[in-house]
């Protein structure tokens, strides 16, 4: 099979293997799903939009008239060359209309499936992962490693540079969706065209806070250790199809900084001090959470609870089944262990 991370699709989707002519680009991430796309896409034709070599369908089509897409994909091009298919799959039963194609091979045609957030192991997921001639490219909102590379790209594009403090906290505002991180970020470029430098204080002008506060809202509950809180915004993370993976993930990330504060706060630096020491540019109300939570925990506190939160997002991320059940345990454990902190 071919499952590609999204932390190797850049790499992938930039040598594609050519004997692979079935694509499905799925995740939490739509705006990084639709750039995945594109990327393939012109990989395969070129920047040529000519309906004559990209057809795009919406899944409600698909799946009324399965046969139209075989008629598609088979059709020989007027002008010959590759030809491309791009489905938006909008939740729909596609199996139908691709099965008799994964049977009956393409030669110039590449079928590329958009999709929302899929379980492993189900439906349109489970048929793409089950063949090396299909790929299954996941695609999950960006850490904060790729989100620093991805806007030191961008400043450098614009011929800027970007101070640290500047970077780390206009990292902290987006990557929920890299349509909106690539737009926040476009903003920024064009506010600090005529400089030689963007500061934090122009992240703190121009940029909206992209992030999602849901998310930001669970981590801030469990860690100030309030459990009614927690059971209210888990409720309301998940309802609103909040990924448990990147939940983990943001959990970690805030576990580090809170240990890495708390370290500085030791060595006798009060709370601002210490978050300039560490290059922690937040908007003011995150940066009030934050500073409750570091009155809370120890340092040792926070690398005892450390390991375990590692433990339980490495299983997250690999039990899909029970992903949101090991989240929700994990958070839950935090919030009551906090009592055991300094307050």
């Amino acid at each position: 099979m071919s499952v590609v991370s999204s932390a190797a699709a850049e790499g992938f989707i930039q040598r594609l293997p050519k004997e692979i002519r079935f694509y499905l680009v799925h995740g939490l991430d739509e705006g990084l799903a639709h750039e995945r796309v594109k990327a393939i896409i012109r990989s395969r034709i070129g920047d040529d939009t000519d309906p004559m070599r990209l057809v795009r369908l919406e899944g409600d089509a698909v799946a009324r008239d399965p046969g139209a897409l075989a008629d598609e994909a088979y059709a020989i091009s007027m002008f010959g060359g590759e030809r491309a298919i791009w489905i938006d799959a909008q939740g729909r039963d596609l199996m139908p209309a691709l099965e008799p194609l994964f049977a009956r091979p393409l030669t110039d045609c590449t079928i590329v499936v958009k999709a929302g957030q899929l379980k492993k192991g189900t439906g349109l997921r489970a048929a793409f992962e089950a063949s090396a001639a299909r790929a299954s490219i996941e695609c999950y909102p960006d850490d904060s490693s790729t989100l620093e590379s991805l806007i030191d790209a961008e400043a450098r594009a614009a011929g800027l540079t970007i101070a640290p403090d500047a970077r780390a906290a206009l990292a902290h505002m987006v990557g929920a969706d890299r349509r909106t991180t690539r737009g926040e970020i476009a903003k920024l470029m064009l506010y600090a065209r005529g400089r030689s430098e963007i500061t934090a204080e122009d992240v703190e002008a121009i940029v909206a806070d992209a992030a999602p506060s849901n998310l930001d809202q669970v981590v801030d509950d469990a860690l100030l250790g309030d459990l009614p809180a927690v059971e209210a915004s888990l409720s309301r993370f998940f309802h609103e199809g909040g990924d448990a993976d990147y939940l983990m993930i943001r959990l970690v990330a805030r576990l580090t900084l809170l240990h890495r504060l708390r370290v500085e706060m030791d060595q006798g630096r009060p709370f601002e001090a210490a978050c300039q020491a560490l290059f922690v540019k937040l908007p003011m109300s995150a940066r009030r959470a934050l500073a409750k939570q570091a009155e809370r925990w120890t340092t040792d506190s926070l690398a005892e609870r450390l390991p375990a939160i590692r433990q339980a997002s490495a299983r997250v991320r690999t039990d899909t089944q029970l992903a949101d059940v090991l989240a929700t345990r994990a958070l839950w454990t935090l919030a009551a262990r906090r009592r055991g902190a300094r307050r």
